[in-house]
Order: structure tokens, then C-alpha cells, then sequence
């Protein structure tokens, strides 16, 4: 792009395919370019488009028409939402971002968990969407799992849907202190919602800040007094969580059980419980795990949520250190196959039961005995299209 008189890099070919396929496995059902031509407007001045200032082609053109003409002819199943449903919804609260982005410290904490949670699903291959926690319960029951990111600032409207949700066996998965906070700005007694304090059947032993390790910074404050901050700490897990661990960070909020499960400790202080309500749960995590999908990341974070995720109900489906999302019809499938590492990865999938198999872009594949071996290359896409 261009902004005044400061130019950006001129995408690549390989960079247009990339974006386009990465927008066709996020669900999108049409691409739109805003400018062919280089732009003649002062303030982009000739900011990047398909076409340079002069000429009939580029690249980046070609290439764009050679998946866009891929993408066409299978128009069944990328021209209409075809996304495979997702099993995984992170909650979204208008009313909590509007108090966040008021508030004096620490409002940006929202968005930082939120985008960590996308990333940490995203990299275990598990598909999610992000659900209006006002708008969108009449779909909630095509969700197994709700993520609560930074609930800083809850209803009691909210709270009960929430519950409602445990109760017809979903499974909730809460972050520190929800409801700490009501819609109207001012504090809960007990520091939690009432409703979820009775869903997790909790109350509060303490809150307080902790250290990011290494005495970092990405979001702490300077210590005003001191003791302020605890210790930078690693959480145990324990029951369903056993032989697992998260970091604590932002705040540590350890909890006294009353029907729960503690699943984490700081020590000997319950940190983290899950309570099952008939079919469903509700876990309460006394900490900011999303934090750790963009800062101080760690497998073991990984495999911590991904065991928690699997207990409720959540399988992954492909564990090759490749990213999958599909598009699916009654006729074919495409599966979209991303490679987010910096060495090329050789894909083994089972294709059994599909008449035909191809590339979406005709890329080579080797098709044996039920098996479709191909490879994608560093920071690539490949698609492949399969057909009954």
C-alpha cells in the first residue's frame, strides 16, 4: 500500500494466491478487488493494485485470474457459505468491549485474550466462530464449547444464558473473574457474577496481579507500592488437567470450591475448577490463558487445552503440523490445507470412499490405494477438491 509518499512492498504472486485461499478457508463466498490500476489519488499515490501504472498484466494479475478461474469452477462450493460448521464459539460482549475501551488500565486486555484464544484454536486445528453473546443464542446449540475471554463485564442477563447453555449440555469455558464487574459498571459483591458463582459453585479466596516472567512487559504496569505483584507463576493442573500446566497472567485468581473440581493450583490455592451439570460443565480458569496464543507462548499451554477441550467433547481431526478448514457440500468437499511453518510439510491424507481427488490448482498429487500424498510448501496453501 501507499500512504503519502511512503510506499509499502509490492505483493507477490505467491502472496495473492496465499491471502486468497487463507480468505476462501475462512468462509468467504466472494473476493472483491478495489482497484485494478495502481491508484492516481495524492494521498495513495501509486499504492499497490493488480495492475501497475502502465501496462496490461503483472504476476500478481495472472494469478489472481488463474485462482480466481479455479475458484469459479467449483462456484457450488465457494460462491455459497459452505464452511464446515464449527463445533467451538468464542463469546463476544458489546457491553464488555464499550466498558473496556473506557476503561483507565488495562481495557486492552480484551482483545489480547480474545485474538489469543482464535490463534490458540487456530493452531490446534480446531474450527471456531465468534458468537454474539446477545444476538446469537438461537444457534447455540450447534456449539459444544463457549469460550468466555476477559469477562470482566457481565449481566446477569448474560450469566443466565450462560447457564442456560451448561444446563442443556454445552460446555463452558470461563477466563478470570466474569461478572467481576455488572453491565452497569459497578462492582458485584463477592467479585463475581452471583449467577456464575453459583454455576461454578465458587467464591473467591483472592485477586491479584502477577509478573509476567522474566520480569517482562507486554502488559504490566509499573508496580506502584510494593507487593503489588505476585511472582510469575506456572498453574498445575490437576483432575481432568493432571500432568498438565498453564502460566498465570495479568491476575491470579484463586477460588474456594463448593461442588467444583479444582482442575489448576498456585501451590496449594485452588486457581482453576470445573463443575459438571448434568451433561454439560462449566470451567472457571483463574487466570488469562488466551494471553499465551500471541505472548510467552508454550506446547505445553497447547497441550493443556487441548486435553481440556477434549474432555468436552472436542476431537481434532488432523495432527500433521498442517492448518485444515473445509468447504463442504453434499457432492464434493474442499479441504484447504495450511502450512504456517518455514519447512515444506508432506501431507498423508485418507481419501477412501471419494471417487475423484484433484488440486484445486492442478498441483501435483500422488494418489495411492485410498491415500493422497502431497506437499505444501513454507507459508503456502493447497486445496484439494473431493468428489462422491
Amino acid at each position: 500500500m501507499s500512504t503519502g509518499f511512503h510506499k509499502g512492498r509490492v505483493p507477490s504472486a505467491d502472496d495473492m494466491r496465499r491471502w486468497i485461499l487463507t480468505a476462501v478457508a475462512s468462509g468467504v463466498t466472494a473476493i472483491s478487488f478495489w482497484v485494478t490500476r495502481a491508484e492516481i489519488m495524492a494521498a495513495e499515490q501509486n499504492g499497490f493494485s493488480l495492475l501497475d501504472s502502465e501496462g496490461d498484466t503483472t504476476p500478481r494479475f495472472a494469478e489472481v485470474a488463474r485462482v480466481g478461474h479455479a475458484l469459479n469452477c467449483h462456484s457450488d462450493l465457494f460462491a455459497q457459505p459452505t464452511l464446515e460448521k464449527a463445533e467451538v464459539g468464542i463469546l463476544v460482549n458489546e457491553w464488555n468491549y464499550q466498558f473496556c475501551a473506557l476503561l483507565a488500565q488495562g481495557g486492552e486486555h480484551l482483545a489480547y485474550s480474545t485474538r489469543g484464544w482464535h490463534r490458540l484454536l487456530w493452531e490446534l486445528n480446531i474450527p471456531c466462530d465468534f458468537v454474539d453473546i446477545a444476538q446469537d443464542w438461537e444457534r447455540n446449540a450447534q456449539y459444544r464449547v463457549l469460550i468466555l475471554p476477559f469477562p470482566l463485564s457481565l449481566s446477569e442477563d448474560a450469566a443466565a444464558r450462560l447457564k442456560s447453555f451448561v444446563e442443556a449440555g454445552g460446555h463452558l469455558i470461563s477466563e478470570a473473574a466474569p461478572g467481576r464487574i455488572n453491565e452497569h459498571a459497578f462492582c458485584n459483591r463477592g467479585e463475581l457474577s452471583p449467577t456464575l458463582a453459583a454455576l461454578f459453585s465458587v467464591r473467591q479466596k483472592g485477586f491479584a496481579m502477577v509478573h509476567e516472567p522474566e520480569d517482562g512487559a507486554r502488559w504490566s504496569p509499573a508496580e506502584r507500592t510494593w507487593g503489588e505483584y505476585l511472582d510469575a507463576k506456572i498453574l498445575e493442573g490437576a483432575g481432568p488437567l493432571a500432568g498438565h500446566c498453564m502460566r498465570a497472567n495479568v491476575y491470579l485468581q484463586t477460588l474456594a470450591p463448593i461442588e467444583s473440581e479444582p482442575v489448576l493450583y498456585a501451590g496449594t490455592e485452588v486457581a482453576g475448577v470445573r463443575r459438571r451439570v448434568g451433561r454439560g460443565s462449566a470451567w472457571l480458569l483463574g487466570t488469562y490463558i488466551g494471553h499465551n496464543g500471541t505472548a510467552y507462548r508454550d506446547p505445553a499451554v497447547y497441550a493443556a487445552i487441548r486435553t481440556m477441550l477434549t474432555t468436552c467433547g472436542i476431537q481434532v481431526e488432523y495432527d500433521n503440523g498442517l492448518l485444515i478448514r473445509k468447504r463442504i457440500t453434499p457432492e464434493k468437499e474442499a479441504w484447504i490445507f495450511t502450512n504456517p511453518a518455514a519447512e515444506p510439510v508432506t501431507a498423508t491424507v485418507d481419501t477412501s470412499g471419494w471417487i475423484q481427488v484433484e488440486d484445486l490448482l492442478d498441483e501435483p498429487l500422488e494418489l495411492q490405494n485410498g491415500v493422497t500424498t502431497f506437499i505444501v510448501e513454507p507459508l503456502d496453501v493447497r486445496v484439494l477438491i473431493c468428489t462422491h
